[in-house]
């Protein structure tokens, strides 16, 4: 996928949570009442009842504010179910718009981007000889560890024994015995330093630059990554035919030039917006990434944290941004540097820019479409909703509808701490069915719980956390029980880049 993409898009859901804070809490928090929810009650004697048959979960706060999250939307969606069974009244705009929005930037990419796709063998195959594409080289090398916070004396000390073993190398010495006495990387010995065969892409840069410019037989210098000093040695490099790679090395290319074009638009679109990061932008960022259940006022909602010429990314887009993603992207959100983050708020920007563009190019995404992928996210939900049990929500003989609700919602958290089911993420949806209903979380409550459980139990080692919606705490974690994004529709987050190989590190 090409880098002219709405980030906005990108779709990856997770139970959302809410706290209700200020006076109201205060008044209430001193009862019998963990959260509420559509007019029903969670106590922390429920909760409590609930929690304590599993030992293996621990009673921490965490557990405790996850577990009545959970009971809140499962609430919210079995009620908005008993008075519609299909869930035709869910508002699924929050999952939908941002695919409908990437929609538009793509028809806007089609159309501007002109990238010159006209590429004879000859030109393919000169590009092919310089960029020596596919080649492999097969290695051995000797690591020396060298740490980040080495004195100069340690550094003096590992350099003159790297200096020494690849002069010992290049004087004819068997690479392999060499890297069995001297390579600190783990398995050396038994492998002699062998790395096999290995592409561009594969090791750390430095390791790479060095590895790719030798000829077999060769021997660096001593080169220095991040996991410490190398010797190298070359033993083989192979170059795959250009009949054998012709085609797809020619898609590569112009992949390349396509690459190219776009960030040249993207650069010249931006440039003249003039984008402005606006001062305690960040900080904003990383609270709300790291709060999405906080509910901002018409002032702080339209806080500009990005500005440019002819429009502002504000804390409330950025908010709903953040109730997309699922808790593990959101944390690495809020713990990025804060340069990173900057960057990141401009290309929130730059998206909100591109569909601007797109507006103005007069792309629409066809109606047909949109509805076609609203029915299919619905069904999508109501079968996750059925499998659930959350769905159908039918009063049995002599139970009220509320008892029902009751019912379903207990049932099912009760399967889920049995680890019977997975948890249900319910993605943005559930801050619609929040905004729908008056939910609250009485976060003063939550200690009396985790009281409660505690001297219910005989003491115990905690079981080990694990990730859930609400973070890590010990409690089932999801296993695909998601609900899904419309087939087709991109889904990820900010991503940091895989770790490389420093050269072996198997």
């Amino acid at each position: 996928m090409t880098r002219l993409v709405a980030t906005a898009a990108l779709l990856a859901g997770a139970v959302s949570f809410t706290a209700c804070e200020g006076f109201g809490q205060a008044m209430t928090s001193h009862t019998n009442v963990l959260a509420r929810a559509a007019g029903h009650e969670l106590t922390i004697d429920q909760t409590a009842n609930l929690l304590k048959p599993y030992d293996r979960i621990p009673a921490q706060a965490e557990v405790v504010d996850a577990l009545a999250n959970l009971w809140i939307d499962y609430t919210l969606l079995a009620t908005e179910a008993l008075k519609d069974s299909t869930l035709s009244t869910v508002d699924l705009s929050s999952l939908l718009t941002p695919y409908f929005n990437q929609q538009l930037v793509f028809k806007l990419r089609d159309k501007v981007i002109k990238a010159d796709t006209i590429l004879t063998d000859e030109q393919l195959r000169q590009l092919f000889d310089a960029q020596q594409a596919g080649v492999e080289v097969k290695a051995r090398h000797v690591l020396l560890r060298l740490p980040a916070d080495a004195t100069p004396q340690q550094r003096d000390s590992v350099m003159k024994l790297a200096v020494k073993v690849r002069d010992e190398a290049r004087a004819g010495a068997d690479f392999a015995k060499l890297a069995a006495q001297y390579s600190q990387e783990e398995g050396a010995s038994e492998r002699g330093g062998d790395l096999g065969y290995f592409g561009k892409g594969q090791m750390a840069a430095q390791f790479e630059q060095a590895a790719f410019a030798l000829q077999p037989g060769q021997v660096s210098d001593v080169v220095e990554t991040p996991f410490g000093l190398h010797v190298i040695k070359v033993e083989d490099k192979k170059l795959p035919k250009f009949e054998e790679q012709k085609e797809s090395f020619r898609q590569q290319v112009l992949q390349q030039r396509v690459q190219q074009a776009e960030e040249q638009y993207l650069k010249q679109l931006t440039d003249s917006r003039k984008l402005e990061v606006q001062e305690g932008a960040v900080e904003v960022a990383k609270d709300l990434a790291t709060k999405p259940e906080t509910k901002l006022s018409r002032r702080a909602g339209n806080r500009a944290l990005v500005k440019y010429e002819g429009g502002e990314v504000t804390a409330r887009e950025y908010l709903d941004i953040m109730r997309g993603r699922n808790a593990p992207q959101r944390t690495q959100i809020a713990a990025a540097a804060d340069e990173d983050l900057r960057e990141w708020l401009r290309l929130l920007a730059r998206d909100e820019i591109l569909v601007d563009e797109a507006g103005k190019e007069g792309f629409k995404v066809d109606p047909a479409e949109q509805d076609s992928l609203r029915r299919e996210a619905r069904t999508q939900l109501l079968t996750a909703a059925r499998s659930a049990g959350l769905v159908p929500v039918k009063p049995q003989q002599g139970e009220s509808e509320s008892a029902a609700v009751e019912r379903v919602v207990n049932g099912f958290l009760g399967k889920i701490l049995k680890q019977e089911a997975s948890v249900l993420p319910l993605n943005a949806i559930a801050y619609g069915l929040r905004e729908k209903y008056d939910a609250e979380l009485f976060e003063g409550a939550i200690q009396e719980v985790v009281t409660k459980v505690q001297a219910a139990r005989p003491a115990a080692t905690p079981a080990p956390s694990i990730q859930t919606p609400g973070g890590a705490v010990p409690m089932p974690q999801p296993q695909g029980g998601q609900v899904p994004a419309p087939q087709g529709t991109p889904q990820g987050a900010p991503q940091t880049p895989p770790a490389t190989r420093p050269g072996g590190g198997n």
